[in-house]
């Protein structure tokens, strides 16, 4: 079977990331994993992903959100800024309300991932989501 493309997980939870490669894998895409957002900018520029699958809150509550910005606006990664980015947390399960993106006052001047998706989800739910992330970056 030919591999679909490269994906980058950046999760510091490993069982997460392992059970995510696995749903992944069997549908064909190639997985590199990271464990932080150090790790993952790093493979960004070594692995030159297709589509990043990235957890918001790692060491910090902010970590994913400063990937996304890195990838976005660093000229050094200028060519990676197209990546769609996936964002996943388990705020929703661990607070009882969803992360929103959409509101200014919150999210001020930080940057929005391409789509968004609650931990604990179906793996057809994440296959759907990542094949619509990679045609919509085929199509542009």
């Amino acid at each position: 079977m030919a591999t679909k493309a490269k994906i980058l997980i950046v999760d510091d939870d490993a069982d997460f990331a392992k059970s995510t490669k696995m749903i992944l894998l069997a549908d064909g895409y190639e997985v590199v994993i990271a464990s932080d957002g150090k790790e993952g900018l790093r493979k960004v520029q070594e692995e030159k992903p297709d589509l990043i699958i990235l957890d918001i809150m790692m060491e910090s509550i902010f970590e994913g959100f400063s990937l996304v910005s890195s990838v976005r606006s660093d000229p050094h990664l200028s060519p990676f800024k197209h990546i769609p980015i996936l964002m996943v947390s388990s705020v929703r399960g661990d607070t009882g309300s969803r992360f929103t993106f959409d509101d200014a006052e919150d999210m001020g001047s930080l940057p929005e991932p391409d789509d968004y998706l609650d931990k604990p989800f179906k793996p057809k739910e994440l296959l759907d989501r990542v094949a619509e992330l990679l045609a919509r970056r085929r199509s542009s």
